[in-house]
């Protein structure tokens, strides 16, 4: 649960009257519903409210955020009360833009003169709450997210010892997968599990056929049924529910771990039926050492792909084309700070689950650099650190394997599948640590500069 109590507002909230106050608490109410909608966390939201209803004057404003739902309360000159509760729509989806101009119209809110006529301000607040229900209609193009999750899981793949064949297979099954979403999408009120579980079963289906008709070897259609569910997970949430869990919102923390915990529960048994069927027709069971062969893409091929994937993720939320370097950028030096601690040729050779933690901790160091530099929340930018380089899409790809391989295989798939959520877990623990440290300093040399003037 978030919470929070702001006492003394501004000296334009001595003159609120009650319709003035409503209008405000709904303005703040609609503001919080669409930055949760757009991928911010619980306490990110309660410390924008903040600054807004200190801002707008309103005295003594108390709010809660209980995972979906907002509610708020603040106290007028006159002892009366004005109220605000409701939900937003979603907390699974990011959208970049959506998220930055969402900060935009917070940071009007903040700064601007709330002396000017009471008749004036009022068609001001009706202006910036219809700007925010428009942003929170607005959605990405389906064909704009299509494209940026196929590229995404190509850019994955090349991440992956498999055959090129198995990188274009993988691609192909993610187009597939990402057209049938776009289908599912108009199917109002499917449920999260049922929605997992179809694009599992398509996902499995695909690279079915595609083994059955010898396009790929089994070991190559595993790795495509493994980057593809690893993109149908909302593993975002993994990192908003860490650093809500931090800020002691534990509830947000297990809403958002649940959605998680919900779509994997589909995929499993997407794929379950997909194992059966492959039973039926007698597929080949993919075997660990046909990897053997294949050389592992080297260093800087790693890199390029991370950068591209981190651009291609940036398209596929409702990035516009100025988020695309800035996401290069972080996705490029996120998975150079991997590769060095990870490499066992050149680096330090840590284990993956180290590596991808103190990976977390520059990722979050250098979101916050970018969120002055281009005004973009630090969710977003950490969300394409995290998919272009940190995705633990190996430990998945191992796990599935040993899944799907004979029986004596199947006991090793269980530590993949940990090592790959400890993964997840370790990194939104390391991006919160960074950019932690990174706000600590930026006060920090914010207060010697004040002293110094």
């Amino acid at each position: 649960m978030g919470e929070g109590d702001l006492s003394g507002g501004e000296s334009s909230g001595t003159q609120l009257e009650l319709a003035d106050g409503q209008q405000r608490i709904r303005l703040l109410s609609q503001l919080g519903y669409g930055f949760l909608e757009s991928g911010q966390t619980s306490g990110q939201t309660a410390r924008i409210l903040v600054a807004c209803g200190r801002a707008l004057g309103l005295r003594d404003l108390s709010f809660n955020i209980f995972g979906r739902i907002v509610l708020l309360e603040a106290s007028l000159p006159d002892r009366s009360v004005v109220t605000s509760s409701g939900a937003a729509d979603s907390l699974d989806a990011i959208d970049c833009t959506k998220s930055r101009e969402l900060n935009q119209v917070a940071e009007e809110i903040t700064t601007q003169r709330w002396d000017a006529s009471p008749e004036r301000e009022r068609s001001t607040l009706d202006q910036m709450r219809e700007r925010i229900g428009q942003l929170r209609r607005s959605v990405t193009p389906p064909w704009i997210t299509i494209l940026g999750m196929t590229v995404l899981a190509f850019c994955i793949s090349v991440q992956l010892p498999i055959s090129w064949q198995g990188r274009f297979a993988t691609a192909l099954t993610q187009l597939i997968v990402s057209l049938t979403a776009t289908g599912l999408g108009r199917w109002p009120g499917l449920p999260k599990l049922f929605w997992a579980g179809l694009l599992s079963l398509v996902s499995g289906t695909v690279v079915t056929i595609l083994v059955l008709i010898g396009l790929v070897v089994p070991a190559d259609g595993t790795a495509a049924i493994a980057v593809t569910c690893l993109l149908i997970l909302p593993l975002p949430q993994v990192i908003g529910s860490v650093a809500d869990a931090i800020e002691g919102d534990l509830l947000s923390a297990l809403g958002r771990l649940a959605a998680v915990v919900v779509a994997g529960a589909g995929i499993v048994i997407g794929q379950a039926i997909t194992y059966y069927y492959g039973e039926l027709f007698g597929m080949e069971h993919p075997d660990l050492s046909a990897l053997a062969g294949l050389p592992t893409p080297p260093w800087y091929l790693i890199l390029v792909f991370c950068a591209l994937g981190a651009m291609a993720n940036a398209f596929a939320n409702g990035g516009r084309p100025r988020l695309l370097g800035p996401a290069a950028v972080i996705g490029a030096i996120t998975g150079a700070t991997n590769q060095l601690l990870s490499n066992t040729d050149w680096g330090l050779g840590m284990s993956p689950l180290w590596a991808s933690s103190l990976s977390g901790v520059a990722l979050g160091l250098l979101t916050i650099f970018f969120v002055l530099r281009t005004g973009y929340p630090q969710q977003v930018l950490a969300l394409m650190g995290f998919t272009g380089a940190l995705l633990p899409g190996l430990q998945i790809f191992q796990g599935i394997m040993n899944l799907m391989g004979e029986a004596d295989a199947r006991i090793n798939a269980v530590p993949s599948f940990v090592t790959a959520g400890s993964m997840c877990i370790g990194v939104g623990i390391g991006v919160s640590l960074g950019a932690y440290l990174a706000n600590g300093a930026l006060a920090v040399l914010k207060a010697s500069q004040t002293q110094a003037r």
